[in-house]
């Protein structure tokens, strides 16, 4: 089935199906949420940032939550300053 025949919500799920995927499995930062043992990854995307919170459950990633925000470095500088996240890479 070529893209667009695809509804038009449907690929756009498939698209962030795909940049979360990325995010995760090829992230440009990594830091742990001490207070809720989440695992967060952030990746570069189109002059914004994808933020991915998930952890590892049984041999398979579960996603807690998403966003895309242009502020990334405000969000991880507040986070480390409170003593939340720890950078892991």
């Amino acid at each position: 089935m070529l893209k667009r025949e695809l509804p038009r919500e449907t690929y756009r799920k498939i698209l962030l199906e795909d940049i979360i995927l990325e995010a995760v499995s090829n992230p440009s930062q990594v830091y742990y949420d001490l207070s809720t043992g989440a695992t967060i990854a952030t990746k570069g995307l189109n002059g914004r940032h994808i933020l991915v919170a998930y952890i590892k459950e049984d041999g398979e990633v579960k996603v807690i939550t998403t966003f895309i925000t242009s502020e990334v470095q405000e969000i991880i500088r507040r986070k480390m300053d409170s003593g939340r996240w720890v950078r892991v890479k």
